[in-house]
């Protein structure tokens, strides 16, 4: 499918505008990090987001990130991201119910110790959703009726949003687009079966969009014209221990089906890149430089941190968030627009390499040279 060459208007600098789209992954509470990374890139002059991707925490930063913009350009949607985070910290919590597991001397923030997050454990594996929950309450509802989806439905001048939800039905996922959001959609794209109802929309029942798309990249590229796409990583790609306690298992098994598609969608972009370095440049494409701001601690605390909502634990991620796309900014910023500085060449489908590089998690990145 061809797509135009994107124009790249001055700002007031003088220096041309880079539009750039957000691809943000989901991971429960360690969406409070995509929020310190897009505080950050909010702040960065030249800097216009376009589009935005999103699934379950993702989807919800995407939500508001676009609702700000809509509303009062950065400054409202730094601030109606740092609301929202701020009364996620206020609602009850397994840290409420046991801070003392929770900050030792060396502040782990993971809830394995927790006695109710074990008992729940234990409650999901019997019971489903629809006994333990039969009101289908979700405190998320309540946080979500800020956002003017009616305006983000009706407004051509809106951000494009994307949010991703898995199909219980078809086992596909759906891409639910700017005219289409609400918050049963964001909903939907963080429904967790196990923790979850089944959101329904239009006769058809959505969980996670994590099993299909995390995040979706394709509605980016093909929908939007920015030339550079940054994937705010927050789900761990590479470990290096083998797991060997069932919890570990576990949740490593859980961390690669939530990246599977992600690196697939990106293994796609690797070829297209290569195919386009190989061969005559075409004007009818664009192209669409990829990049990658992650940091290696997230893994450190554990997938059982993610749902760990306490309010220090939260502006302990957008304090890593805010500093890893402060790193980002500093090593890449005048490559943004010129090349890409995720290093995408292990994923080039006809080259015998590993399967992916874990740059997107890691504190620095590396940069083509």
């Amino acid at each position: 499918m061809a797509t135009r060459q994107a124009v790249r208007p001055l700002s007031k600098t003088g220096s041309p505008i880079r539009r750039v789209a957000v691809a943000l992954q989901g991971g429960g509470s360690h969406g409070a990090f995509t929020w310190g990374v897009l505080d950050r890139l909010l702040q960065e002059p030249g800097f216009e987001i376009v589009g935005a991707s999103g699934t379950s925490a993702g989807a919800m930063n995407a939500g508001l990130l676009a609702d700000g913009l809509r509303r009062g350009g950065a400054t409202e949607a730094r601030a109606a991201l740092e609301n929202y985070w701020e009364d996620v910290g206020r609602l009850p919590g397994y840290a409420s119910f046991s801070p003392s597991a929770l900050f030792g001397a060396n502040q782990t923030w993971h809830l394995e110790h927790n006695p109710l997050f074990l008992l729940q454990e234990i409650v999901t594996r019997i019971w489903s959703p629809y006994e333990t929950n039969p009101l289908n309450y979700n405190p998320l509802r309540k946080l979500l009726s800020r956002i003017d989806f009616e305006g983000l439905r009706h407004d051509p001048t809106a951000m494009r949003v994307f949010i991703c939800a898995t199909n219980v039905r078809t086992g596909l996922r759906h891409v639910f687009e700017n005219a289409e959001l609400s918050a049963d959609v964001l909903l939907a794209s963080a429904a967790l079966p196990q923790g979850s109802q089944a959101v329904e929309i239009d006769g058809e029942h959505y969980w996670d969009g994590g099993y299909t798309g995390n995040p979706a990249l394709a509605p980016l590229y093909l929908n939007t014209d920015a030339n550079d796409l940054i994937i705010v990583g927050i789900n761990p790609i590479v470990r290096a221990e083998l797991p060997r306690t069932a919890r570990a298992i576990i949740d490593r098994i859980g961390e690669i089906s939530f990246n599977s598609s992600l690196i697939g969608e990106v293994a796609a972009i690797a070829f297209f890149e290569d195919m386009m370095n190989s061969r005559p440049a075409d004007p009818g494409f664009r192209r669409l430089f990829v990049h990658g701001i992650g940091d290696a601690a997230l893994a450190s605390f554990g997938a059982s941190s993610k749902m760990n909502n306490h309010p220090d634990f939260l502006r302990h991620l957008h304090h890593l968030g805010e500093r890893a796309s402060e790193r980002w900014l500093a090593q890449n910023h005048d490559h943004v627009g010129n090349r890409s500085t995720l290093d995408l060449s292990a994923l080039v489908p006809t080259r015998h390499a590993s399967l992916i590089s874990p740059s997107i998690n890691k504190q620095t990145h590396k940069v083509h040279t």
